[in-house]
């Protein structure tokens, strides 16, 4: 292959990357123009225009290798201005502020265009649950910054039995995954748990949860059927 036919590809693939970059970013304003207003999203918004719009020209006008390379640099040096959202308050309290919505589920996973999928079941679990995890979508990390999270795992006996640090994920997704056999019992004790999620002293979020223990015979089932009563872990915040 000639080195004109490896520059045109190379140019090529380039635009549609920083052509992607720019309709993700975008996409965000549309959803959310508020994000308009941090210091520092106009600049980049230019920012990846201005690169989107140079690989353009290129791709039309010149094909030279350094050029290309030249524009590449310049976008991994671009997260330095992104990161500006943050200022005028502490990366903490924006992360509160910022926090749009979380839950109690067995798992939670987003997709590159940054929707978010919850796998059930949500709130209530069996002891024998394999995994539980917290999960909290907020403005996207790209539009400030990733902060430092804990996630402190309290027993119905309000004992922290499990901590464990994370961050955001690669859009507007946060969580943290309870692995239940690295428990002392490899199980789940019945009764009421709560997620407690902070950001060095900064509490993001209180989610409480409910593990149900089943019947452990026929007359209690029939018991608990007739009855119908149940613990739902939204009703104890």
């Amino acid at each position: 292959m000639r080195k004109g036919k490896i520059d045109r590809l190379l140019l090529l693939i380039a635009l549609v990357c920083f052509g992607f970059d720019l309709l993700h970013f975008a996409s965000h304003l549309r959803h959310d123009p508020t994000l308009l207003g941090l210091s520092g999203v106009p600049l980049a918004l230019a920012w990846k225009g201005g690169l989107f719009l140079g690989v353009l020209a290129l791709s039309i006008f010149s094909r030279k290798m350094f050029v290309f390379v030249f524009g590449l640099l310049l976008t991994f040096s671009q997260g330095g201005t992104q990161n500006l959202g943050a200022a005028g308050k502490g990366v903490c309290e924006r992360a509160r502020e910022f926090m749009e919505e979380s839950g109690i589920a067995r798992d939670a996973k987003e997709n590159f265009l940054g929707r978010v999928k919850i796998t059930p079941p949500r709130s209530s679990f069996p002891p024998e649950m394999d995994k539980i995890t917290w999960w909290g979508t907020i403005k996207p990390f790209e539009f400030w910054e990733r902060p430092p999270l804990e996630a402190t795992w309290i027993n119905p006996a309000q004992e922290p039995v499990h901590r464990i640090p994370f961050r955001g994920g690669a859009c507007k997704l946060a969580k943290a995954t309870l692995k239940v056999s690295g428990l002392p019992q490899g199980r789940l004790e019945p009764g009421v748990w709560r997620v407690v999620v902070s950001c060095e002293e900064e509490v993001i979020d209180n989610h409480p949860f409910a593990v149900i223990a089943p019947p452990s015979s026929p007359q209690d089932r029939g018991r608990g059927k007739d009855s119908g009563v149940m613990i739902w872990a939204e009703d104890v915040r």
